[in-house]
């Protein structure tokens, strides 16, 4: 299948793009600059656009059969960014990107959107929140069918392995399932509708994997060395070593339907994390998990 990856240069369009070409998808990709003359992106065709002024859309999207809409400004630029910076990218983008769809007679579109969408009225949450408006806008009006992803938190953690795996505990999510995610909800939509059946609009929450039950952690804070003990054997010297920050209560991620829709079961949590830990710390000790780094 032929795939427009628009904000091909973003976190999710270097980590998706290796995956999508190994799957023998044909890729388009589109940004507002060029992109580099390096991995991931050799050998790709480029289409130079700015999907908020929707200049460059409609020739990027010539041929192909899905759009997987990745620019958006997240909660990262908050500080840096303002209204208008997020409604330009995160609605505006949007809105170009199915009026180039819809021109080029494509139905299939990812959207990446976040959890943020439960921050309601913020300036994030709300873009993201008018742009599964449009998914569903189009779906109803042309017929497009969507996935829109919704991530966790999976900001590249700089050189602070401890940081991320503790973040794991929490809201965080590993970039890996971010990835599958994506990957399942491409898988999906290359699927062609039985004849007669209406298009689906789907939402996937991108997050981590539950390594506990509700149950397990009810009492956490009353001790949480010893609750995180329980459900992860041989953890307690390696939270006391790293000096693991895991006083707060952890919570259950919530995967909701859109998950079982398209497959797709995330692999990674604070068990997984401690594993690779455990493994570091024998091999060398400090000294190796402080030269873990972030590849993203």
């Amino acid at each position: 299948m032929r795939i427009l990856i628009t904000g091909a240069s973003s976190n999710v369009g270097r980590g998706i793009i290796p995956r999508l070409r190994a799957a023998g998808h044909d890729l388009v990709l589109s940004d507002i600059l060029r992109l580099p003359d390096a991995e991931p992106f050799v050998g790709l065709p480029f289409v130079q656009c700015d999907v908020q002024a929707g200049f460059g859309l409609e020739r990027a999207a010539q041929g192909c059969a899905l759009v997987l809409h990745l620019p958006a400004w997240h909660g990262i630029h908050w500080r840096d960014k303002t209204e208008i910076d997020f409604w330009r990218l995160n609605v505006d983008g949007t809105f170009w990107m199915f009026q180039a769809a819809v021109a080029a007679s494509i139905q299939r579109v990812v959207f990446l959107s976040s959890q943020a969408w439960h921050g309601h009225y913020d300036k994030y949450g709300f873009t993201k929140r008018v742009g599964e408006e449009l998914c569903e806008y189009n779906r109803r009006n042309h017929g497009v069918r969507f996935v829109a992803v919704r991530p966790a938190d999976f900001t590249p953690w700089g050189d602070s392995f401890v940081r991320y795996g503790t973040r794991l505990l929490y809201g965080g999510v590993d970039r890996e399932d971010v990835l599958d995610c994506i990957q399942r909800s491409v898988e999906k939509l290359a699927q062609e509708l039985p004849p007669g059946r209406e298009a689906e609009g789907i939402v996937a929450n991108a997050v981590r994997a539950n390594a506990f039950t509700e149950e397990q952690i009810e009492n956490w804070e009353a001790d949480p060395l010893a609750a995180c003990e329980r459900i992860f054997p041989g953890s307690r010297a390696l939270v006391e070593k790293y000096k693991l920050n895991i006083e707060r209560k952890p919570g259950l991620s919530n995967l909701g339907e859109g998950a079982a829709a398209i497959g797709y079961a995330p692999q990674r949590h604070f068990g997984t994390f401690l594993d690779e830990l455990k493994r570091l710390d024998a091999e060398g000790g400090e000294a190796a998990v402080r030269a873990r780094r972030c590849d993203y």
